[in-house]
């Protein structure tokens, strides 16, 4: 794996702001990183990064790099008069991409190219949010 480094990736808003993801830790395959510009650890965006190599004896060689990003969105809540954050609910994304061994470099381009426009297509964002059927 490269070194981990901070990654900084702007949102959807109308004046979009950067988000910064710090690393947090390196476990086995996988580089942890967290965006912690909330007040509160729960409202911590979190995103891991993970590469797995072909493992000796399978007979498919293929290598995995996936993505996770879990977004949790926190509220305020009022007790007895204590105001303390309570998590209301997480918004989350996994993506892998399965690489055959042999596949060349102009493949694996082609394959993180056509996936960023196919989440960038007019049909996903719609899914996505507006939740819209495709059918």
């Amino acid at each position: 794996m490269t070194n981990i480094t901070t990654i900084v990736v702007p949102d959807a808003a109308a004046i979009p702001v950067n988000h910064t993801f710090s690393p947090v830790k390196v476990a086995g395959d996988t580089a942890y990183f967290a965006e912690r510009s909330n007040a509160s650890s729960l409202g911590y965006w979190n995103l891991a990064l993970t590469q797995r190599a072909p493992l000796a004896g399978q007979t498919e060689k293929v290598y995995r790099s996936k993505i996770s990003f879990a977004k949790p969105v926190v509220y305020s809540e009022t007790i007895n008069g204590i105001t303390r954050p309570s998590l209301g609910y997480t918004l989350r994304t996994n993506i892998e991409f399965i690489v055959p061994a042999e596949a060349t470099l102009q493949d694996r381009k082609d394959q993180r190219k056509l996936t960023v426009g196919i989440l960038n297509d007019a049909s996903f964002i719609a899914m996505v949010e507006t939740q819209d059927n495709l059918l």
